[in-house]
């Protein structure tokens, strides 16, 4: 009779366990479905956004790989670079 019980426990436990996901997404499957669908579409535009803005970049690196002038210019405005052997004067405005 033990083994019996144990069989009968194991097929009701086999049964539960291959049943429950199913009944679990019948009931919430649609809203989750929605959502997800939802957040996918979003995701995807904010791809195609950052895939242009990627390009973008990639276009102004391109055109200062060509340009070592411009370089030279963007590290002296921006990053406030200097060559060896220059002398910088501050002029502030009263």
């Amino acid at each position: 009779m033990q083994w019996l019980n144990r069989i009968l426990l194991a097929g009701l436990l086999a049964f539960a366990v291959a049943t429950c996901p199913q009944q679990v997404y019948r009931s919430a499957g649609a809203e989750d479905l929605d959502r997800i669908e939802r957040e996918h579409e979003a995701l995807q535009r904010s791809n195609a956004r950052l895939r242009r803005e990627i390009e973008v970049i990639r276009a102004e690196v391109n055109a200062l790989g060509r340009d070592p002038e411009e370089v030279a210019r963007i590290a002296r405005e921006d990053l406030n670079l200097i060559r060896p052997g220059e002398v910088v004067f501050e002029v502030s405005a009263p």
